[in-house]
Parts: structure tokens; sequence; C-alpha cells
């Protein structure tokens, strides 16, 4: 197996005829030749295939939000019982994992093709786009680089609230490496500077992308929500509340008033999907296979019943219109993602929900906070539920309660209760927030070819 730096283009999603017979004779193991680069139309199919990685059922269209379900506490591993899934639940990794090849392989080659398009960007001077085009392009190479940087550190690497500076991340990659190039070991990057380089790409890519930009594709709000995402998991909150708080106020988004909105709208929509920041193309058939069934008794990660029973008496219509129950046993099942049709499925990236929750909480981690303000925003989440407004919660501790709580019946399914938990450093179904033991092992094939590659 190669290692995660070569560039696979043969199968990538070509939208250019001449394009793909190009693209079709580059071997494997190489970066595509000068003369290539030297279209534009070429450079734009490789962004089209950077983002069919990034979204990839792979990638974040699936495999990523599985992980973190399986990493955290919230599913009911009953029916798990063979497969790559068997090993989370003893947390006995392989680095045969499959699961855990799919997402770092399909990263990784999102980030190469993405590399390939800025170096492009840089190096010639196409005459028939515009210095927009190049800009938006450039952004959103960029945006999916720092993405998925972010998305892989989180999922194979201890968390930024652990010790950033020494603990390992991944094997930072912003350059287009030739075939030589590939093939030198490197060592993983820390923690810190993974989400660094992270940072650097997105603040980078807002400056560069519109605030409109195509069905699926990145713009400067989703590069600012991503923002607000990365400071809240570093515990970061002067600048998670800053990004939030740009979203909701200047983006013009809005949360709407149904909660299956963002989890029923197929490919043949006009952006924005009222509650959405970023939807991301794809099939979604990892989310529906792995959280629901239609025979219910047979579906494959029910949710747990401490997480069900939380949203039955909490969630208002997120329990009865996102959730059902099998009946031997009863177990809790979320629909979320079997509201999706079977083709041409939007899946939300990232949700303006999470902007007003992330601005909830960093009002009180910050201090001199306004109670109301604070409730404001959880309120806004819960007006979309049909919850209750809370009129009466005061103070740090049962505001924060009501955050978190907020939070969990809100992502449901969503792989944001594991990123929280290690966040706050509670204990993972019986094991410290920080423990490797915890986590996937670097793929075998990574491991082979880079001898200086640490593994978990």
């Amino acid at each position: 197996m190669k290692k995660l730096i070569i560039y696979s283009f043969l199968a990538a999603t070509i939208f250019s005829v001449s394009c793909k017979k190009i693209l079709d004779q580059i071997p494997g193991d190489a970066q595509p030749g000068d003369e290539v680069l030297k279209s534009s139309a070429n450079v734009y199919a490789i962004l089209a295939a950077s983002y069919e990685r990034f979204t990839n059922n792979d990638f974040l269209g699936g495999n990523v939000t599985k992980t973190a379900e399986l990493y955290g506490d919230q599913i009911n591993f009953v029916n798990v019982t063979g497969g790559a899934e068997v090993q989370f639940t003893q947390r006995g990794f392989s680095s045969f994992n499959s699961i855990g090849r799919s997402i770092w392989f399909t990263g990784y080659d999102a980030i190469a093709r993405a590399n390939v398009v800025v170096k492009a960007l840089a190096e010639n001077n196409y005459t028939d786009i515009s210095d927009s085009v190049k800009n938006t392009w450039k952004g959103e190479a960029l945006f999916i680089r720092g993405v998925s940087h972010f998305e892989l550190t989180r999922l194979f690497a201890k968390p930024y609230t652990s010790n950033p500076t020494t603990d390992y991340g991944v094997v930072v990659r912003q350059k287009a490496l030739s075939a030589t190039e590939a093939q030198i070991a490197v060592q993983r990057n820390t923690v810190k500077e993974s989400y660094d380089a992270a940072i650097a790409d997105l603040k980078l890519a807002e400056s560069l992308l519109p605030a409109v930009n195509s069905i699926t594709k990145a713009t400067k709000w989703s590069a600012k929500a991503y923002l607000a995402r990365i400071y809240f998991n570093m515990a970061d909150y002067t600048n998670a509340f800053a990004y939030a708080n740009d979203v909701i106020n200047n983006s013009g988004y809005v949360l709407g008033n149904n909660v299956k909105t963002v989890f029923s709208t197929n490919g043949n929509i006009i952006l924005p999907v009222p509650g959405a920041v970023m939807m991301i193309l794809g099939d979604a058939g990892t989310q529906r296979g792995s959280f629901w069934n239609t025979d219910l008794n047979n579906t494959y990660l029910p949710l747990g019943s401490t997480i069900f029973s939380t949203i039955t008496s909490k969630g208002g219509t997120r329990f009865t219109d996102l959730t059902t129950s099998s009946t031997n046993p009863v177990r809790g099942v979320s629909t979320k993602w079997s509201q999706l049709n079977t083709s041409g499925v939007n899946v939300p990236l990232i949700r303006l929900a999470e902007m007003y929750l992330i601005r909830a909480e960093a009002r009180v981690q910050n201090g001199g906070f306004s109670d109301a303000l604070v409730r404001a925003d959880y309120n806004a989440v819960r007006a979309v539920a049909g919850v209750s407004t809370d009129l009466t919660s005061v103070g740090a501790p049962s505001l924060l309660t009501a955050i978190r709580t907020e939070r969990a019946v809100e992502f449901f399914t969503e792989g944001d209760g594991y990123h929280e938990l290690r966040r706050l450093k509670l204990n993972i179904r019986g094991i410290a927030y920080n423990d490797a033991a915890g986590l996937l092992k670097i793929p075998d094939g990574e491991v082979r070819a880079n001898l200086n590659m640490v593994q978990n």
C-alpha cells in the first residue's frame, strides 16, 4: 500500500472529459506534470477531485462521523459482533482496521489534491479565468486542506486539552510533493502544530472565499464556522465566541423552524438550507446503514439508553421527529439519516445550531456574562425543536448544564459527543479522555512506508 502523500488521481471525479484523459495517464505515485497544470480546466478538475475525496463516505461524508460515535459513549454496541467496528468495543485496535485506513488515506488524498491546486495557482498565469475565480479556487483548496488536517487530528491524536505541545498530532502536508519527495520518511507534527496549520489555512481561506458559492462548496462563512469549532475544541473561548458571533450576526443564515430540514434535503436544492452553514454532497450510506435500519430491531448502532432517555425527556421534536424505537427489546434509534434519499443527498457538514451553542458556552467561559444573553442563544436552538423557553437558569453551573444538555440532544449521531467529552476532560467508557488506548492505530501501509511514523 502506498503511503499517505501518494496521489491516486485515477479515481478522481472529473468534470472535463479531456482533462480526465490527461489525469488517467498520470502514474499513481506522482503528481501531475507541469504541462497538465498549465490548463485551468485541469486544475479545476483536480479541485473537484479533492472535493470528492473530502466529502466521500470514507471521510467527511460518512466514516468521520461514524468513528466519532464509535469512540464515544452514546451508542449501544449490542449488535457489533464483528468487522472493524468490533475493535471499538474493547479498544483493541489493529493497524489493519479498515475504518481507520479509509479515513486516513482518503483524508490525505483530499489534502494531496488540494496541495496540487494551490501549487498550480501559484505557478501559472491563467488568462482564461479571473483573479476572483483564482482566489475562490485557492480558498476552496485551503479550506479542504485545513479541515482535513483538523478532522484527522481529532480522530488519530489526543485532544488539544491534553498536552498539545508534546502530544503527537498528524503529519502536516502543505506542499505538493514530487514522487521522490513522497518517499521521504517524516515524523508526526504535534497536536498544536496540526491545529495551527488548520487554523492558518482556514484564516487564509476565509479571506479568499466569497460569501456565497456554488451548491455544497466552501464559503467564507463555512471557514469562519470551522474556525469557531476548532477554537472551541481548543478551549480558546475568546476566539470561539468571536467567530461564532460573526457567523450568527453577519452570515444571513437562519435556524429555520423544523428540525428535519437539514436531514431531508436532496441534491436538487438552493442553498442556504435553513439551519445549515455548509452542506456536502454525498449519499449518507454510512450513516444510514449504521444508525438506522428498515428493520428497527436490526439497527447496527442504536442509541444508548442514557442519551435516548435524555432525548425523550428534553428533545422536543428531536425526539418525535428524529428518533424511533425498536420493539424487541425497546431501543432508541436515530432517524436523522433515514430521512435522506438514496442519491444526490446533501449532508450537513456544519450547522448554525452549533454556532449558537458555542457562543452560549463561550459567553459563560469568558466570564462577565449576561444570563439572559446566554439563555437566548440556547433557547433559539430549543425553539426550533418546540422546547419551552428557559427563563430561570442563572449562574455558570446551571447555564453550562443547560447548554451541554442541549448540545447532546441536538447533535446525537453527528459525531459531536465524543469530542465534547475530550474537551471537558471526562472519562470515556471507563478510560481517561487522553488515553492513547482509545485511539485508532496509524494504518499499516503508512507505518511500513514511513519509518519515522510514531504509532498510537
